[in-house]
């Protein structure tokens, strides 16, 4: 029995001694990219990450994109060639070491930005991972088509009189957070913003928001009509660059 214990304890020590001696320290890095913009990082929350063996399922890291959003003459005003890294200048990433023994199969999953709560993007990737064969420099880069619109007025659940004129206003910016201006990289007049109102009667509106001369600003004012409870959906559109984001509030009126 003390021979078969010891034989065992050899077996499970040259086991572990094999695998580290195999296992090979590789570098993954993953970013998250604005579409017709810059990288999403620390401002506008982050994005979360989260790596799997895809035959395993097995978690092999998590974390956060954090970083800046990039050198903006390369990502907009600058023609890059073909090899050019566009990731300078600070710009957003996740990194992190995977000790691998052989060619492994990897799901990267990104989410974000996270300011955005519920109404953020998912995407997943897979890419073969080979031990001492990093993805670095630019790495894993993660495109987010959309936009991010924040409800403003009315406020959730905001009690409202019938005959009232309320504000209806969306905060509006692109996925790095970059700003939607009159006179900016983005302009404000290529963008078309809505409020959808509809209430448990069945009734619905659709009212365009103007920009209204502030930073991502969109509103405009509105009666309401009928006592009832309203749902309101608010929607952001770049239509030329098939960028499209959504948000949610609501109000009563009695």
């Amino acid at each position: 029995m003390r021979f078969f214990k010891i034989f065992t304890l050899c077996l499970i020590v040259t086991s572990f001694i094999t695998t580290s001696l195999w296992a090979v320290e590789t570098q993954v890095t993953i970013r998250a990219k604005a579409h017709d913009a810059k990288f999403i990082g620390t401002s506008m929350g982050g994005v979360a990450v989260t790596i799997r063996d895809t035959l395993t399922n097995q978690l092999l890291d998590q974390g956060l994109i954090t970083g800046g959003t990039g050198n903006t003459d390369i990502l907009l005003t600058t023609p890059v060639s073909r090899n050019q890294q566009i990731s300078e200048g600070g710009a957003a990433a996740f990194t992190t070491s995977l000790d691998i023994d052989e060619p492994t199969q990897i799901e990267i999953t990104v989410a974000g930005p996270l300011v955005a709560g519920t109404v953020a993007s998912t995407q997943s990737k897979t890419v073969w991972l080979i031990p001492g064969h990093h993805l670095d420099q630019d790495g894993i880069v993660f495109e987010f088509y959309g936009l991010v619109v924040q409800a403003q007025a009315p406020l959730p659940n905001q009690k409202v009189e019938v005959g009232e004129t309320i504000q209806l206003k969306a905060f509006v910016t692109m996925m790095c957070g970059c700003p939607i201006e009159k006179d900016s990289l983005w302009p404000s007049d290529t963008f078309s913003v809505a409020a959808y109102i509809i209430n448990d009667a069945g009734k619905s509106w659709q009212i365009d928001l103007p920009f209204n001369g502030k930073t991502g600003e969109f509103s405009t004012s509105w009666t309401v009509k009928d006592a009832d409870i309203y749902r309101v959906i608010f929607s952001a559109s770049e239509d030329h660059q098939n960028n499209h984001g959504v948000t949610y509030s609501g109000f009563s009126a009695k």
